[in-house]
């Protein structure tokens, strides 16, 4: 496990539960069957090697990207201590003192130990937060507070940002262009090869930086620039780079956020593959499904598959399969074997398809 975060750095987050949280689903692909509270225990672990931030979106990270993220995130309209009230002011001195001997609490229970009451109706902008999540959103954003993981209801567990991470090994001195380089390479690392918008696009960083950036660092020789045949753009990837003649032709079925297939861009660029998630789509209007899993088979994207985790009846279902032109025949046995081992690892009982 350790290996795979250290390669891809991040792993995104978010509440759908369709088949599994995202967040457990891409360690799944890559080393099938595993401890999910490996992981838990792992994020929530004091001073350990992942945390959460925001990186493509939110995200479990690697901790010594944190300083850095923090550097370049653009999460504003998150960081509105602009907006803050005297009262605000007060509460985050309260909230900090409280988490430096309560660390791993949730915005809901500060509110609780705080007395912060619940708002009646929507007081800031976009959500219908407390001053409590208000404060506590805006101290994360800008990395004085952090998680040690999350609740079984999904919360950020909070705690000081020096019980979370090790701040003397992330907090590298340096000024926003050095954090910039560190960010890129570590996206090339991940990715292997990509165009400026694939590097740029990992971390959400800014692309015309990147661009420029990228430019730099060739001419330095510390990156390559390469030609990836069926694309005009220049691709780059880091010295040494290994590109393996074949690969195992196993499938995998990566969720919607895998940080493989995240880059809807980069799937059609380099694998022609055009996929979109569904989700907020009308059913009537979907082409292939709501929580759609791609198909990777060796090196190619041959499919489709809608998955959902029937837990009531211990059934995890593939409501609907759609294979790529000319695929070959066998790939539909591979898919049942791999829909095996995925229900399985859910704890379910049969696969319905």
């Amino acid at each position: 496990m350790n290996s795979t975060l250290e390669s891809i750095a991040q792993l995104q987050i978010d509440s759908i539960n369709v088949v599994q949280r995202a967040h457990y689903m891409p360690l799944f692909a890559r080393l099938g069957a595993y401890d999910i509270g490996a992981l838990d225990r792992l994020v929530a672990r004091k001073r350990g090697p992942m945390t959460e931030y925001w990186a493509h979106e939110a995200s479990y990270v690697r901790s010594e990207l944190v300083a850095d993220l923090i550097a370049w995130q653009r999460r504003g309209w998150i960081d509105r201590s602009d907006l803050f009230t005297s009262e605000h002011r007060e509460l985050t001195d309260n909230v900090l003192s409280y988490l430096a001997t309560h660390p791993g609490t949730t915005a809901r229970e500060l509110s609780a130990a705080l007395d912060i009451q619940p708002v009646g109706e929507k007081q800031h902008w976009g959500w219908n937060w407390n001053d409590t999540k208000f404060v506590t959103e805006a101290l994360f954003a800008q990395g004085r507070i952090l998680a040690l993981g999350r609740s079984s209801q999904f919360e950020r567990r909070f705690a000081l940002a020096e019980d979370v991470i090790d701040l003397q090994r992330a907090a590298v001195p340096g000024d926003k262009r050095s954090a910039l380089r560190r960010l890129v390479l570590r996206a090339m690392r991940a990715l292997g090869v990509g165009t400026a918008h694939c590097i740029a696009e990992y971390f959400r960083l800014p692309a015309t930086q990147v661009a420029g950036l990228l430019r730099e660092l060739a001419a330095e020789r510390l990156i390559e620039q390469v030609e990836v045949a069926g694309l005009a753009e220049n691709c780059y990837q880091l010295p040494g780079t290994v590109i393996p003649r074949s690969v195992q032709p196993d499938l995998r079925l990566l969720s919607p956020f895998d940080s493989m297939v995240f880059n809807r861009r980069r799937l059609e660029r380099f694998f022609g593959f055009e996929y979109r998630v569904e989700i907020y789509v009308p059913q009537a209007k979907r082409r292939y499904g709501y929580y759609v899993f791609p198909m990777l088979y060796g090196e190619d994207f041959v499919g489709r598959v809608d998955l959902k985790a029937d837990r009531k009846n211990g059934v995890l279902q593939a409501k609907s399969v759609h294979y790529e032109p000319g695929v070959c025949p066998e790939v539909s046995g591979e898919l049942d074997r791999e829909l095996g081992r995925m229900a399985r690892w859910l704890g379910l009982a049969a696969v319905e398809r």
